[in-house]
């Protein structure tokens, strides 16, 4: 009688492995403590709700400045950019610049005679004429005084001019700023470059490029012409 032996094969039961894996999961997850670092990361985040909200912040103000804007003599505000162009083409001259500005700064302004700065006879009404100015820019910027201190810390000064226009009318409102900083400055300017530094900052809005689009000279216009 023959005797036939087996071989039993063996069998690895992972169910208590795996029952033992998660409860050492388990337990690090709920003794684990975040390090200051780590929490400050979750502070990060963009939230706008929870307990990781944040307090509403101030809108961004727009830096202060005092505009000086100058444009073409007659037109108003509360005109679209393409009615403005149409304006601009009926008042030209084929060829030539606008010859009368209205020069605005802050609630004031004034008529300037382009003819009368660039080919007056009679230096009288010419000196009167820039006399004007002067007084009309000194008046305006002495309601913008912020007080005792180096005048650079008053409020910047950005001429705009329409870029269709000569630039002798932007010049003009320059010297007259110029006039007005030298009867406040502290000090006389000497030449010294160091000294530009306690002076304020004046300075003309860079121009528009040019030819690019039909409807660029009625953009600029309307934007100059509803500045503050």
């Amino acid at each position: 009688m023959s005797h036939v032996s087996t071989e039993e094969e063996g069998k690895l039961d992972l169910v208590p492995l795996i029952d033992t894996v998660m409860l050492l999961l388990m337990f690090f997850i709920l003794t684990s403590k975040f390090t200051a670092e780590e929490k400050a990361i979750s502070s990060l985040l963009p939230t706008n709700k929870g307990q990781m909200a944040s307090t509403p912040t101030k809108p961004v103000e727009e830096p202060k400045q005092i505009n000086i804007r100058i444009y073409p003599q007659g037109m108003q505000k509360g005109f679209q950019p393409s009615e403005y162009r149409d304006q601009l083409s009926k008042m030209r001259q084929p060829g030539q610049n606008i010859d009368n500005a209205m020069l605005i700064v802050g609630p004031d302004g004034m008529d300037v005679d382009g003819n009368l700065l660039s080919r007056s006879q009679n230096a009288t009404a010419l000196d009167q004429h820039i006399g004007a100015v002067h007084t009309l820019i000194g008046e305006a910027l002495a309601k913008f005084e912020t007080g005792a201190g180096e005048r650079k810390d008053q409020t910047p000064i950005i001429i705009h001019c329409f870029s269709g226009m000569s630039w002798r009318f932007a010049l003009v409102a320059y010297d007259a700023v110029r006039y007005y900083e030298s009867t406040k400055a502290t000090f006389k300017y000497s030449g010294n470059p160091d000294e530009l530094n306690r002076m304020r900052e004046v300075t003309f809005a860079p121009p528009r490029i040019r030819n690019y689009s039909a409807k660029e000279e009625g953009e600029e216009l309307f934007e100059i012409i509803h500045l503050k």
